[in-house]
């Protein structure tokens, strides 16, 4: 068990080579320092599903029976909860072609048209242009902070050579 462990541990050794990779390094710890970030979009995304899903059962998921498409509306936007499973799947892969599919859905119901694509666009597309957009600026902060420890270590190694020439030739 013992060793087991101490191998494990060995794999730790491989987080000392990424400190040699400066490109790597960069992309890993503006990853890590994004993770706050990204927290915060994650939980900004969860309350417009929930918003969105609130809107959506309310207008479309309560169907009478004898309505056009209202098991597949039931199936999809019947509780809050299938609602904002299924807003989450069209934001993680945008596929209308399934409401297509059952007909002329969407053409009949102008306004889940119209909220479907909307969310698309603001929810997926946007969220992820917001996402990419934290993790660059991440990244790019941290990067002017390195080039900034590392200008001070070069005016320190200058001054410090001054320091020895100057003893030397005084």
């Amino acid at each position: 068990m013992l060793f087991r462990i101490i191998r494990l541990l060995r794999i730790l050794r491989i987080f000392r080579l990424v400190r040699f990779l400066r490109q790597l390094y960069l992309l890993a710890f503006g990853l890590a320092e994004a993770t706050q970030a990204i927290c915060w979009v994650t939980v900004l995304m969860l309350f417009v599903i929930y918003m969105c899903s609130i809107v959506l059962t309310r207008c479309v998921g309560h169907t009478q029976e004898g309505e056009p498409y209202a098991d597949f509306l039931q199936e999809h936007f019947g509780t809050i909860f299938r609602s904002m499973l299924t807003l989450f799947e069209l934001m993680a892969s945008p596929n209308l072609p399934d409401y297509q599919a059952q007909g002329p859905i969407l053409y009949e119901k102008p306004l889940l048209t119209f909220a479907l694509i909307a969310f698309v666009i603001f929810g997926s597309f946007g969220m992820i242009a917001l996402l990419t957009g934290v993790i660059s600026e991440s990244m790019f902060e941290k990067n002017q902070i390195r080039a900034e420890e590392e200008r001070q270590d070069r005016e320190r190694l200058r001054r410090q050579m001054q320091g020895t020439c100057e003893d030397l030739f005084d």
